[in-house]
């Protein structure tokens, strides 16, 4: 889902299937933000879960909400820290962001850890880091998307060992046919970068295969909403009474909030709004962790202990 606002506070909300998919349209007013070139940008839905270390097979999914927001010239991300084990047990720990330098980071949508047995078949986060490194001994220009790349070739080594060790457990892991998607999102040549690859399970070839695409950035900020983002959705498009409401609360609370922390703040009250309302809430919650990414570097506004500063 696409959902890009102007300057006057209109919403245009466009509806995709699979990226690749036909678009429809439609408009709604909302109310002009303080920030007249910000542009929203909501991603098309990707489920977000995250796993937790247990000492017996395939670890347990629960929702989360992840928030980014970038242009140019900056990066915001915004995520809840909640995840369950086995046993259903939560807890609101969890780091799902991955610092990869000063200027990059790596977060996933879907799950980030196979075990059985007491033993990582794969870890998502792990592999990340690796790639990173290696990438950068490369010494080339497009370090994320050298690591994103080389990340996805090592995670379908990864899971086709783990469907022939485990079939039954990987194939849980699934939610229509994709085991999780990575995200790289950083600075690169000076300017903002995102790259996300997508591993999925062939069922012709009972294997997992890798797709990869590039997010572009523009001028004006741009949001993008993982995960359960059924909150964020309502509120950006403006049409139900909840979400003119919450948009007029925003609206006189940013006129407080500095101008250079108005995207990252707008960020993180999206993800406490899902955590307040959305129906499966129980699936998200714990501290907000938040960071703004510049070329001046990392600058966490909100971080739980778990996190890499």
């Amino acid at each position: 889902m696409l959902a890009v606002t102007d300057g006057r506070g209109v919403l245009a909300l466009l509806f995709a299937n699979n990226r690749g998919g036909e678009f429809r349209a439609a408009r709604s007013s909302g109310y002009a933000r303080a920030i007249a070139d910000m542009k929203i940008k909501v991603l098309a839905v990707l489920s977000f879960v995250m796993t937790c270390h247990t000492s017996a097979g395939m670890q347990s999914l629960t929702g989360t909400v992840v928030v980014i927001g970038w242009s140019r010239t900056k990066i915001v991300i915004a995520v809840d820290s909640r995840g369950f084990n086995d046993n259903e047990k939560y807890r609101d720990d969890i780091c799902k962001i991955v610092r990869l330098d000063d200027h990059a980071v790596f977060t996933a949508a879907g799950n980030i850890i196979h075990a059985r047995n007491g033993r990582a078949l794969w870890d998502a986060q792990k592999e990340a880091l690796y790639a990173f490194k290696e990438a950068q001994k490369t010494h080339g220009p497009r370090l994320l998307k050298t690591a994103a790349r080389s990340w996805g070739d090592y995670i379908v080594v990864d899971i086709n060992r783990a469907l022939e060790e485990d079939p039954a457990g990987s194939k849980r892991m699934l939610d229509k046919n994709v085991f999780l998607t990575g995200v790289f999102v950083g600075f690169e040549n000076d300017s903002t970068a995102m790259y996300q690859m997508e591993i999925v399970f062939d069922p012709k070839t009972e294997r997992a295969k890798e797709n990869f695409y590039t997010e572009h950035s523009t001028t004006p900020v741009q949001f993008g909403a993982l995960g359960r983002n059924e909150i964020v959705n309502e509120v950006v498009a403006g049409k139900t009474h909840f979400a003119k409401t919450e948009q007029r609360k925003w609206a006189a609370a940013e006129r407080n909030i500095p101008l250079r922390d108005r995207d990252l703040r707008w960020a993180i009250r999206l993800v406490r709004l899902t955590t307040q309302y959305h129906p499966q809430r129980a699936d998200v919650g714990g501290p907000i962790d938040a960071l703004e990414i510049t070329r001046r570097g990392i600058r966490w506004v909100e971080r739980n202990a778990g996190c890499n500063p």
